[in-house]
């Protein structure tokens, strides 16, 4: 582990990319960021549209949208229904070149069901309205309510089945030959007071397990042969990061420590440690019913939102 690597601060949030290279270099290198209010709530927009700026960025180009819902674990149902609103109307952005395609979506709940901080695409699928089934043995009931074909699964993770979550994915995919995947994982953040308050949907898909310097198979429309949206949570910070932040907070910067303190640093807090806070079970419940909710209301516009919890 090399100095750099320690002090470089770490996040899979675009627009805290955007944010970090912002501090270093005045050039947008084909990164360019909006910001806009709806009904309340913030949404941040990247787009990375060249080579460079993937470089710089660590991140595919593509369009990145970012949505700081709040702690929704303190809202009431009015809130909850206006906060879902507006996030499905952004997930329709990206869904809707892809309603009536054949197959249509396959939602992938990506993570450990078993770790809290790993588990929002797992509880994100409990909170999904799964229809392929109904299309052939209820068509009347699937006419109806004017439902999307949908369907979910939970890869697990490759420490407990032994393959990649991708690879399950990939084998699904080319079966049932889905319009759209529809991946949602955790991320990490920059900032504590990021973890469970923030939803980011983009068009590029994901690398599993590369919030937590875990990377593992890519998700995305060149690995599946399908179109692939990636909605991911932060639910972690890393600890060098958050350390980072705190000494700049403080008016300290690497360049202003001596080589006994870096190295003291170093020693103390490994670059793949990993912080959430010890609320963070409730916390990620809560937003991953948003985000189930907020598909429900995007994909199947048949129903009304007082009508998805009927339908899981």
């Amino acid at each position: 582990m090399t100095e750099n690597d320690f002090f470089d601060l770490k996040s899979d949030l675009a627009d805290e990319t955007g944010e970090i290279l912002s501090e270093k270099v005045s050039d947008n290198y084909g990164i360019f960021t909006q910001k806009r209010t709806q009904n309340g709530v913030d949404i941040f927009i990247s787009d990375i549209t060249t080579e460079e700026g993937e470089r710089r960025s660590g991140k595919k180009c593509g369009k990145y949208v970012t949505l700081n819902v709040g702690s929704t674990t303190l809202y009431d149902s009015e809130s909850f229904e206006r906060v879902c609103k507006v996030f499905a109307s952004v997930a329709e952005e990206f869904i809707s070149p892809y309603f009536g395609k054949s197959g249509g979506f396959l939602l992938a709940g990506l993570g450990n069901p078993g770790l809290p901080a790993d588990s929002v695409g797992a509880q994100t699928v409990q909170n999904f309205i799964v229809t392929r089934h109904l299309k052939t043995s209820m068509p009347d009931m699937f006419e109806k309510f004017g439902f999307s074909e949908t369907c979910a699964m939970i890869p697990d993770v490759l420490g407990n089945t032994g393959m990649e979550a991708a690879e399950i994915i990939k084998g699904v995919a080319d079966d049932i030959r889905p319009g759209c995947i529809i991946a949602v994982d955790a991320l990490s953040s920059r900032h504590l007071s990021r973890v469970a308050t923030t939803v980011q949907i983009c068009n590029t898909g994901i690398c599993p397990g590369s919030g937590v310097g875990n990377a593992r198979m890519e998700i995305s429309a060149d690995s599946m042969g399908v179109p692939v949206i990636a909605i991911g949570v932060p639910t972690v910070v890393n600890a060098t990061t958050l350390l980072t932040d705190a000494l700049s907070d403080c008016g300290i910067t690497p360049a202003s420590l001596t080589d006994e303190s870096k190295k003291a640093l170093m020693n103390r807090i490994n670059t793949d440690c990993y912080i959430c806070p010890k609320d963070c079970g409730q916390s990620i419940k809560s937003i991953s019913r948003l985000i189930g909710y907020s598909l429900n209301f995007a994909i199947h516009k048949g129903i009304s939102f007082s009508e998805i919890h009927d339908f899981l």
